[in-house]
């Protein structure tokens, strides 16, 4: 129970600063290109730690790792709200972004060693994305919000307390693991190419709520429905066919965004989050256990995958906003400009469907 308290207070803390980083960006006379820029810093801080820690794991103390990057995330989330500038800002979220990257691969490898189960682990992930949104709504104050997921992190490091060392191989090993990523490409390859496509939708999905009619709180309540059918989703995958959950949640995630192409007022969504969710909570398990599954060195391959997110992350935030300005200078309404982003996804999805090949590692 421990495990899963850890990963829902640290996916509470990062997602509750996530949401309003750029409100308070734009309170410090940020620009919605500078913005930009801070999201993008903390998702290449993400994906350098998350690779480096994944790496780490493999050769470390899984619980030392994991005490250094409670420890850290506690100090940089706090220091956010000193922030004065975009400019100091740029540079805190920075370092949180480098911190918040060192825990997860190690984590889920941390976990994996124990034998918990992978799937009811991942669930309290999506758990602490609602209650990260549910608190920050409640406390309503920015610093409050930073000061909540500093305190957050140091009780993940006290739940750390008396949990077992897991003692690694100390195998030696290059810095980059060419092997490794050579071996998963099918995997990080079609996830990086459907998550790009998710994530130029949700860089504009709170401005297309809006303009199909939703209000703020509607706008809150609609983005609740996935992380909340998350948590029971991933509690019930339980198969020894991981990759078959994988092109399910490739299918899904390519009915989900087609269909947000074709609503015509807000609650119609509701449908598009439902399949979004299951989306996620396939492929996402499923690529999970299927790195475990076919990878020694399971810390670096999982820290790949958060590596891959991170910057899909990034890429995707960018073309979104650049598909949704082109398609408004070819003279498209403004729903019609947010349609071709999610049709975009759409594709994007199709396209790990169709290149995703299940029989992959039997072939090697």
């Amino acid at each position: 129970m421990r495990l899963n308290l850890i990963q829902l207070f640290t996916n509470s803390s990062t997602f509750m600063c996530l949401i309003y980083i750029p409100l308070f960006a734009e309170q410090l006379g940020a620009t919605h290109t500078q913005i930009g820029i801070i999201g993008a810093v903390y998702g290449i801080a993400l994906f350098i730690s998350s690779y480096m820690f994944g790496r780490a794991a493999d050769m470390y103390s899984q619980r030392m790792l994991l005490y250094i990057s409670f420890a850290a995330s506690a100090l940089f989330f706090f220091f956010q709200m000193f922030a004065t500038t975009p400019q100091n800002l740029t540079f805190i979220r920075a370092l949180a972004g480098f911190s918040a990257g060192m825990f997860p691969p190690v984590l889920i490898s941390y976990v994996h060693s124990l034998k918990k189960d992978i799937g009811k682990f991942s669930s309290f992930g999506a758990l602490g994305w609602t209650a990260g949104a549910l608190i920050a709504g409640i406390i309503a104050n920015l610093k409050g919000i930073f000061f909540l997921s500093s305190i957050f992190f140091l009780m993940s490091f006290i739940l750390l307390v008396r949990l077992p060392d897991i003692h690694s191989t100390k195998q030696k090993q290059s810095l980059f693991s060419i092997e490794t990523i050579k071996k998963n490409w099918n995997i990080y390859i079609t996830y990086f190419t459907r998550h790009a496509g998710a994530c130029s939708v949700w860089i504009i999905f709170p401005l297309y709520l809006k303009a199909l009619g939703a209000q703020e709180l509607v706008i809150g309540l609609i983005y609740s429905i996935n992380p909340i059918l998350q948590f029971f989703f991933m509690q019930r995958l339980k198969t020894d066919n991981s990759e078959k959950l994988i092109k399910i949640g490739y299918l899904a995630s390519t009915v989900a965004f087609a269909s947000l192409c074709f609503v015509t007022a807000y609650y119609q969504v509701v449908f598009s989050m439902i399949a979004v969710a299951v989306s996620w909570s396939f492929m996402y398990v499923g690529s999970v256990l299927t790195l475990l599954k076919h990878n020694t060195d399971k810390g670096t391959s999982i820290g790949l995958l958060t590596a891959v997110i991170s910057m899909a992350a990034v890429f995707g935030s960018f073309i979104g906003g650049g598909l949704y300005d082109v398609a408004g200078g070819l003279f498209l309404t403004q729903i019609e400009s947010y349609r071709i982003v999610c049709g975009f996804a759409s594709v994007c999805s199709a396209l790990s469907f169709i290149f995703y090949k299940p029989s992959y590692y039997k072939s090697r």
